[in-house]
Formats: structure tokens, C-alpha cells, sequence
């Protein structure tokens, strides 16, 4: 375990940790990679957050798990232009570099796939938002949900 903190930003040396989350943006992986990303991002000095949408099958639903996961403020993210502006923002959570994990995205692909588009979309932006300020951000999405007890 490293004592590196992530409100000090990210580390870069590690060749493989930086290859494995290299770039701002959102990648679409496997269950099984999920934690091998959180520890690369961990281990870069990212602060991690999980974003559960098992059972989730609207927008609502979604909006609400990125507000549980980011524990956004109260009265943020209710709807699709304060997500993006919580994504683009996310000072409460004290650090230069995020990572979501965001898994269980299956039965809202499934019910729903024009929600997921949206949010996928507003992720992207957010993520070329840090980008041009030279922070770090990235989101792994998985289909399948973590079991329980690996949350």
C-alpha cells in the first residue's frame, strides 16, 4: 500500500500504472478488469469512486446512483445539465484525479440505452474538461455488477 495521497495528484512512476490509465475519457471493460483499473488509478494517486446501476433502468434511477456514488451536495445532479456540471466540478471530493467505476450497466443498456448514451456522453465531456485544465479523469464502465461484498 502507498501512503501517496490523492488530493496529491497523480504519480507517474509506474510505466505500467500509467499505461493502464493513460488519457482522460471512459472506457468500456469487462467486470473482471475493474479492479485491476481501480488499482492502477489507486496506486497513480486517483481518488476512486464507485457508481453502482445495478437494478437501475431510467434516468432517474442513474442520476441518483451517480449522486449516491460522488456524493454529490444536496439539490446537484437531478438532472442532465447538473450531472455534467457535478462531473466537471467535484471540489467536495478533494483531489487533482478521479476514477469511477461504474458497473451493473446492463439493464439500463438494455431498458433504457438512450440514458446510457447521454451519460456516457456527458462523462466523455467531462472528462475532456479536465483534460483541458491538465487534471485527470477517467471512468471505467462495466456491463456486469460487482458482486456485493467487492464494493
Amino acid at each position: 500500500m502507498s501512503d501517496h495521497s490523492p488530493a496529491d495528484g497523480p504519480r507517474h512512476d509506474d510505466p505500467a500504472t500509467v499505461q493502464a490509465i493513460a488519457g482522460n475519457g471512459l472506457r468500456q471493460v469487462p467486470l473482471a478488469l475493474l479492479p485491476e483499473m481501480a488499482d492502477a488509478a489507486w496506486r497513480a494517486g486517483f481518488l476512486i469512486s464507485h457508481v453502482p446501476l445495478a437494478g437501475v433502468a431510467d434516468k432517474t434511477g442513474l442520476l441518483a446512483a451517480f449522486a449516491s456514488g460522488l456524493g454529490f451536495p444536496p439539490g446537484i445532479g437531478g438532472n442532465w445539465d447538473s450531472l455534467a456540471d457535478a462531473l466537471s466540478d467535484l471540489s467536495w471530493l478533494d483531489s487533482q484525479a478521479h476514477a469511477l467505476l461504474i458497473d451493473g450497466a446492463a439493464q439500463l443498456r438494455a431498458q433504457a440505452p438512450d440514458v446510457l448514451a447521454t451519460a456516457i456522453e456527458i462523462i466523455d465531456e467531462a472528462a475532456a474538461h479536465w483534460a483541458d485544465g491538465g487534471l485527470h479523469f477517467q471512468a471505467f464502465l462495466a456491463d456486469a455488477a460487482m458482486p456485493l461484498d467487492a464494493a
